[in-house]
């Protein structure tokens, strides 16, 4: 019972380790199995001579997959246990075995070995059963049964764990020999001849769809009429008919289905072909427009693609909102007002100035101001931002006086707080008068 405990033991360790990895095999292949064992039943296990029972031995099989996961196989082996068989005047029982039968890749997932791309270590477990000539206490009729594990290592080589069972029948000795033995197993890919169905043609393997969750039935699963095999190769996803999410079909942006970016198609990986700002579905609706070629993404050249531009043809240089259209400055200085010393009184050559200023108010009708009066250093600064806000008013007095709505602007008055150049110089002082706009956000 405790030899059988072993067994059963070591049959479900097996039986766990399809867990842990998945490998490939080849259409033909050679295994060597390597083990210790000992004899379950008959007289070798009966026998109480006190001779250790413990033996070894060594099977090799060739196996040729007919149709997965079937490979028929032929099998030959030897082996050798310490305890003789009753009156045999032998030190030990030894054992050879030649038969056929069928092995079962049950977990072949054909993904490549270790050292391939694409490929790992990971699994194919597998059973075997063969019927045949064995010869143990004599010759004898006997059938096995093995379990094992293979994980790919490099091409062609596979390493693994097995357990096999034999029974004999028909010898000298009454009754029903058994043996069992584990170990190790290699196995040899003979001939790299196995070949990967590809039952829809689309040059994907059918494990391989499997991984990829295509359908190996239809060589175009995301129906965009570029075959899945053409879809891996060049990066676009095929199970999702547009791939960079664009509006357009993966099969419309690449007219010819080849996977490459040719003349007068767009990218179906990339939502903008050309980078230049314009998605590709409004290029495509636009025949002014080269989905290739950034440049005519934004024609007025002022930031803002032409898809979402409400005014394209924007002055160059202009300063323009999110949509486009021009907007104000944040500061303008306007230079040229000039007011009577001490004084509010606009003098008259800053009629031109203020003309100028006028019309970019008008732009910007929708748009607030504060008007911000500047004074220099001289004079005392309580007197001098009283002068600056006077000045302020002054200009907004002139701005009504010429149409526009007074509403708009807020004037008010800095005195010499807020100087743009130093005020020990006529010129310097000069550039510290000054009246300014600036955006109300």
């Amino acid at each position: 019972m405790r030899k059988l405990r072993i067994a059963l033991t070591a049959c479900v360790v097996c039986l766990l380790l399809p867990g842990l990895a998945q490998a490939d095999s080849g259409r033909l292949h050679l295994h060597l199995d390597l083990g210790l064992g000992v004899p379950l039943a008959g007289p070798t296990r009966r026998h109480s001579t006190g001779d250790a029972a413990v033996g070894g031995g060594g099977w090799l099989s060739l196996d040729y997959q007919v149709a997965a996961p079937i490979a028929v196989e032929l099998i030959a082996g030897v082996a050798g246990f310490g305890r003789p068989f009753p009156r045999s005047g032998s030190t030990g029982s030894r054992f050879g075995h030649f038969g056929a039968g069928v092995r079962l890749r049950l977990m072949d997932d054909q993904a490549g070995y270790n050292n391939e791309e694409g490929g790992n270590l990971p699994s194919n477990l597998w059973v075997s059963a063969h019927v045949g000539f064995m010869n143990f206490d004599d010759a004898q009729f006997g059938i096995d049964a093995a379990i094992g594990y293979e994980i790919s290592v490099v091409r062609p080589l596979q390493l693994g764990l097995f357990a096999r069972t034999a029974l004999m029948f028909a010898g000298r000795n009454d009754g029903v020999d058994m043996i069992f033995v584990a170990g190790i197993s290699i196995g040899i890919e003979v001939v790299n001849t196995r070949v990967d169905d590809d039952r829809d043609g689309d040059g994907l393997s059918d494990a391989r769809e499997a991984e990829l969750g295509t359908d190996p039935d239809d060589y175009d699963t995301d129906g965009d009429l570029i075959r899945d095999g053409v879809e891996v190769e060049t990066g676009t996803n095929p199970t999702e008919s547009d791939t960079d999410n664009d509006g357009l079909n993966d099969g419309r942006e690449d007219t010819n289905r080849n996977g490459v970016l040719d003349e007068g198609e767009t990218d179906p990986r990339r939502s903008d072909t050309d980078g230049g700002g314009m998605p590709d579905p409004d290029e495509v609706r636009n025949s002014a427009q080269d989905p290739r070629y950034a440049e005519d993404d934004d024609r007025d050249g002022d930031g803002v693609a032409n898809h979402v531009d409400a005014c394209p043809d924007s002055p160059d240089g202009a300063t323009v909102d999110p949509s486009g259209c021009e907007a104000a400055a944040h500061t303008i200085t306007l230079e040229g007002v000039r007011f009577r010393t001490a004084s509010a009184n606009i003098l008259p050559e800053s009629e031109p100035t203020l003309l100028e200023a006028l019309e970019m108010l008008r732009r910007f009708p929708d748009q607030r101001f504060q008007i911000a009066g500047h004074t220099d250093s001289q004079g005392r600064e309580a007197s001098n931002a009283r002068l600056s806000e006077q000045r302020a008013r002054a200009v907004l007095r002139w701005l009504v006086e010429h149409g526009l709505d007074g509403d708009r602007f807020e004037p008010h008055g800095f005195g010499s707080t807020e100087p743009v150049a130093p005020n020990d110089s006529p010129e310097g002082r000069a550039r510290n008068r000054r009246i300014e706009f600036r955006r109300l956000d």
